[in-house]
């Protein structure tokens, strides 16, 4: 089963987080995702990313950190709105939670553009992202 992640509302983003902001390489900020990695567990998040790819903001109570990550994943052109997710483990606890973008489906054919996968490795939860391979394509075009 493992990790896994369900829609959910903003009162649940209780606590202390790292906000993990994932910019990527497109252009145009396109792809750009926000995780908010809980502080009081001991499941840290790691993005499967260049360094140069990302950043990381330590410390944050949680309504700063998802208005701060809805923040960042509307800079976008044809930014629709924003998608809160929660990360649950196996046993259904709260890990953090995936702010997505989504955006208008006449640009790009679809509203979501991500392919987010989630690994767990001992105690750290990896996180690799990618544009799906349809908007891939055009964004080389």
């Amino acid at each position: 089963m493992g990790i896994r992640t369900e829609d959910t509302h903003p009162e649940e983003v209780r606590g202390t987080f790292s906000l993990l902001l994932y910019s990527g390489s497109h252009g145009e900020g396109l792809g750009r995702i926000a995780f908010l990695d809980s502080e009081e567990d001991r499941h840290p998040f790691e993005m499967y990313a260049p360094a140069f790819e990302y950043s990381i903001i330590k410390g944050i109570p949680g309504p700063e950190a998802l208005a701060r990550a809805e923040g960042f994943v509307g800079r976008h052109n044809a930014f629709s709105r924003s998608q809160l997710s929660k990360i649950t483990d196996e046993y259904g606890r709260t890990l953090g939670f995936e702010v997505r973008p989504l955006y208008l489906p006449l640009v790009y054919g679809s509203a979501d553009v991500l392919w987010v996968h989630y690994r767990q490795e001992g105690n750290r939860v990896i996180i690799r992202v990618q544009l799906i391979p349809s908007i891939e394509r055009l964004s080389f075009q």
